[in-house]
C-alpha cells in the first residue's frame, strides 16, 4: 500500500513538473475595446520563440527560432515549407538575399549558415565563434559579429572569411557606412570599417549604449540608447549629429514616416520627433503598459507590441485605432504583407490579419 501510494505521489509530482511550462492561450480583446481590428486569416506555430529579424519574400515568411530550427512558412496558408536544423542557438534572426538564407548560431558552435531558400537545404557552413548580433549585407560583404569582439567579413556565395578585426561587442547588426564603409556600434564606440579589408577608419565614444538596429533617416542613421536619448549619426565620418532626451531608455529602433520620427520609450511614451533645428520630441500620449517592440508603421498607422501579448495600431496623434492579442510576450514588431500583417508572438506563434 506504501509502494502504491508512493507511486501516486511520484505520477503527482510529474504531472505538476510537466504542467509548469504549459501556457494559457491569449485571451481575446473585449469587443468593446477591439476597435476596428484586421481580420484574422490564419494562426500557425513553428518553433518556440522567435528572434528577430523575420524576413518576408514571395509567398513565404523566414525566421529563426530558439530551437535551433530556420523555418519557412507558408503566407497563404501559414504551413511550415521547411524547416532546418543548425548547430546552436539562433539569437540574430535571419537574412535572405536572392535564393539564399542565411542564418547564424551562438553557443555551443558559432558557425554562419547559407541555405537554399527553396528547400532549406544546406549550401556552406563557416566556423566563426558565437555570433551576438544579426548578420548584415553590405556592399556585397556578409558582415558578422561574434561575442568575442570581432567583426567578420565572409563571402557570401563561399562562406570564406575574408577578413577579421577586432572592435569590441556588438549587438546590432552592422550598418552601411556608405563610400565603402560600414558602421559598427559597440557597448563603448562606433567605429567604420572598410568593406574590402576591414580597416578601421574611424572611431568615436558612443554617445550611449545602442541596442536597437539603425534606422536610415535623412541620409543619416538614427538609433535609441539606453542612456534615454534618439541620437543622430553621420556614419561617413562618425560624427554626432543631434540628440534628444526623453523620458525612458529607448530599447526598440524608431521608424519614420516622412519627415518625421516616432518612438516608443521604455516606460510606455509615444513620442513625434521633428528633426527641426534643434529636433524637438512631442510626447504624444503615455501608455499604461510597457511597450517591448520597435515602433512600427503600416499604413500610416503607429503599431506596437506589449509585455501583455497585445498589440495596439495607434494614429500618429497618439489616439488608439484597434488592438488584437496574442502570445505575450510580444518582441518582434509585425511583418507587412501585400494585404495586411504577420504577428509574432512569445510562443512560437504566427498570425496573419488581412486589413
Amino acid at each position: 500500500m506504501r509502494q502504491r501510494g508512493l507511486s501516486l505521489a511520484l505520477l503527482a509530482g510529474s504531472v505538476n513538473a510537466g504542467c509548469v511550462n504549459l501556457r494559457p492561450p491569449p485571451t481575446p480583446v473585449a469587443t468593446n475595446v477591439a476597435g476596428d481590428a484586421p481580420t484574422p486569416v490564419w494562426s500557425s506555430r513553428a518553433g518556440r520563440r522567435f528572434s528577430s529579424p523575420l524576413v518576408h519574400r514571395d509567398d513565404l515568411l523566414y525566421g529563426g527560432s530558439i530551437d535551433r530550427k530556420v523555418y519557412a512558412v507558408d503566407l497563404g496558408s501559414g504551413e511550415i515549407r521547411w524547416a532546418k536544423r543548425l548547430s546552436g542557438m539562433l539569437l540574430g534572426g535571419v537574412l535572405v538575399n536572392d535564393e539564399t538564407v542565411f542564418a547564424a548560431t551562438s553557443r555551443p558552435e558559432g558557425r554562419v549558415y547559407a541555405l537554399r531558400r527553396s528547400d532549406g537545404s544546406q549550401l556552406w557552413h563557416t566556423p566563426t565563434g558565437p555570433i551576438g548580433a544579426p548578420l548584415a549585407l553590405v556592399e556585397g560583404l556578409l558582415v558578422a559579429e561574434n561575442q568575442r569582439g570581432e567583426v567578420l567579413g565572409l563571402q557570401p556565395r563561399t562562406g570564406a572569411i575574408v577578413w577579421r578585426r577586432r572592435v569590441g561587442v556588438s549587438r546590432i547588426a552592422a550598418a552601411p557606412a556608405g563610400d565603402g564603409g560600414l558602421l559598427v556600434a559597440t557597448t563603448d564606440s562606433l567605429v567604420r570599417l572598410t568593406v574590402t579589408d576591414g580597416k578601421v577608419t574611424h572611431r568615436m565614444a558612443s554617445p550611449g549604449t545602442i541596442v536597437s538596429p539603425w534606422v536610415p533617416f535623412a541620409g543619416n542613421l538614427v538609433a535609441g540608447t539606453t542612456d534615454s536619448q534618439l541620437v543622430s549619426i553621420n556614419p561617413r565620418a562618425v560624427q554626432h549629429n543631434w540628440s534628444v532626451r526623453v523620458d525612458a531608455p529607448v530599447l526598440g529602433s524608431p521608424a519614420a514616416l516622412g519627415d518625421t520620427l516616432f518612438l516608443a520609450t521604455r516606460l510606455g511614451s509615444l513620442y513625434r520627433i521633428v528633426p527641426d533645428s534643434p529636433p524637438v520630441a512631442r510626447r504624444l500620449v503615455v501608455l499604461d503598459w510597457p511597450v517591448t517592440t520597435p515602433v512600427s508603421i503600416l499604413n500610416r498607422q503607429i503599431i506596437l507590441g506589449g509585455a501583455d501579448g497585445t498589440i495596439r495600431a495607434l494614429r500618429t496623434d497618439g489616439r488608439e485605432l484597434w488592438r488584437v492579442r496574442i502570445w505575450r510576450p510580444v518582441e518582434i514588431g509585425p511583418v507587412p504583407t501585400s494585404d495586411g500583417l504577420v504577428a509574432i508572438g512569445g510562443n512560437g506563434d504566427l498570425h496573419r490579419y488581412r486589413q
